[in-house]
């Protein structure tokens, strides 16, 4: 349960940072593309001030126009810069991107301003086709002589070619962000799905394992009225029915409160009692509880339990749930004529530990199987011919164990027997002040 809740805080923890994130690149995307567009317009202003002083060899001590063209017609083609061009001080054109314009007097009020201003200048202007230009001149200078004036100019249209890149990355940001929390909407939709799955699960689970305690408190009673108002009809085959009938009763009762507990631990409402119980005492009832159905299926039982009592620290309940399944899983699935052995020992290899074995011969499992048996209504298929059952009694073991730091461990040998364990600290007698 524990994983679910972070599972949930996780996404949506997720989705709000998703959410974040898209505001953020939403707010930021104006920001950053003009911060984009300050830095194209710095760069050219400095491309048109390196220009002026690259100009300057060409035009003195005498003009090379070779040289010029080459300068001009290198920068234009840099893909923001729409056209570039020299002129000497009385504006005629010395060189341009554009061969048409070159002898033409440069006449426009942009190149008249640029001709005049002693320093490099930026300029903005509209264009005859309706878009914005900007426009940087820097004067050529040799020592204070000026020589003539070259002029950079771009417009709103080179300008927004060089952005496309930037513009590009932020939408696919955005996209990816928008993509992230779509998928995150529709993972919180299927969580939501499945916790009302699950509410629907654990209510209809309550409903019937009500309907069956009901019937098997009927049963119950009937049984025992059966036994006191008819005592002189008790025979030994009688006796025998009445037992067999109380086991297949409380084999129902742990059926159904398998059940419940498996809804219950995925609700993450079970919670475990620990009290000092005498593991001994708690095995031989059980065991106890079982003999009419192993005389029955003439089974040869053998039982080896210490002669001192054996403490452990455990949830009375949970605890007997545990051997209830494993025993009547040994004994289900023994054949008639078989062998089931019940021990207890001290482990040595697990210091301060005590283990339950519970051993019966029969078909075995296979080592695939066994990696597998402890998973949820997952049966072998010689479980499955030799007995009837939904495979959960095994999860629930393994589950409720865990819970007592503890785990179900399975030894088998295909076609001999299989044998079902596990171990729990022993615990110390309590204290007299402890038992008042």
């Amino acid at each position: 349960m524990q994983i679910k809740k972070f599972r949930d805080m996780s996404v949506n923890v997720f989705f709000l940072i998703s959410l974040c994130v898209l505001l953020v690149i939403a707010a930021a995307s104006g920001f950053i593309l003009e911060a984009e567009r300050d830095s194209a317009l710095d760069y050219t202003r400095m491309r048109a001030e390196i220009f002026a002083k690259r100009a300057a060899p060409a035009l003195f001590p005498r003009t090379d126009i070779f040289s010029l063209h080459f300068l001009v017609n290198t920068l234009a083609l840099e893909k923001i810069i729409k056209y570039s061009l020299v002129s000497d001080q009385a504006g005629r054109v010395l060189s341009h991107s554009n061969p048409e314009c070159i002898g033409d007097t440069d006449g426009s009020r942009e190149g008249v301003t640029a001709r005049n201003s002693k320093t490099p200048l930026a300029q903005e202007f509209k264009g005859a086709d309706g878009l914005g230009y900007y426009y940087f001149s820097s004067p050529v200078l040799i020592g204070k002589k000026r020589l003539g004036t070259v002029a950079l100019a771009m417009n709103s249209e080179t300008l927004g070619e060089s952005l496309a890149s930037t513009r590009q990355k932020l939408v696919i940001i955005f996209l990816a962000a928008v993509a992230a929390m779509l998928l995150l909407w529709q993972l919180r939709a299927f969580m939501r799905e499945e916790r009302r799955s699950a509410a629907l699960k654990s209510a209809m689970v309550h409903t019937v394992s009500h309907e069956f305690n009901n019937a098997l408190t009927v049963i119950d009673a009937a049984v025992f009225m059966l036994e006191e108002t008819e005592p002189k009809k008790t025979t030994p085959a009688r006796t025998e029915l009445f037992r067999t009938l109380e086991f297949e009763r409380k084999s129902l009762g742990r059926y159904v409160k398998n059940i419940l507990n498996e809804a219950r631990m995925e609700a993450g409402r079970f919670k475990l009692e620990k009290k000092t119980l005498a593991l001994r005492d708690l095995v031989a009832g059980i065991v106890y509880s079982m003999e009419g159905l192993l005389r029955q299926k003439k089974i040869t039982f053998a039982l080896e339990l210490p002669e001192k009592r054996v403490l452990v620290a455990a949830d009375k309940e949970a605890l007997s749930l545990v051997i209830s399944n494993l025993l009547g899983n040994a004994v289900k699935y023994t054949p008639a004529g078989g062998r089931v052995s019940v021990r207890m020992a001290a482990d040595a290899p697990k210091a301060g530990r005590i283990t339950f074995y519970a051993e019966n011969s029969g078909r075995g499992i296979s080592p695939e199987e066994i990696r597998k048996i402890k998973e949820e209504f997952y049966r072998t298929e010689d479980g499955k011919a030799a007995a009837s059952g939904f495979g959960l009694g095994l999860r629930i073991c393994n589950e409720m164990l865990l819970l007592h730091g503890s785990e179900l461990e399975i030894s088998s040998e295909p076609g001999k027997s299989s044998c079902f364990y596990f171990s729990l600290a022993a615990a110390e007698e309590p204290r007299a002040n402890e038992q008042a």
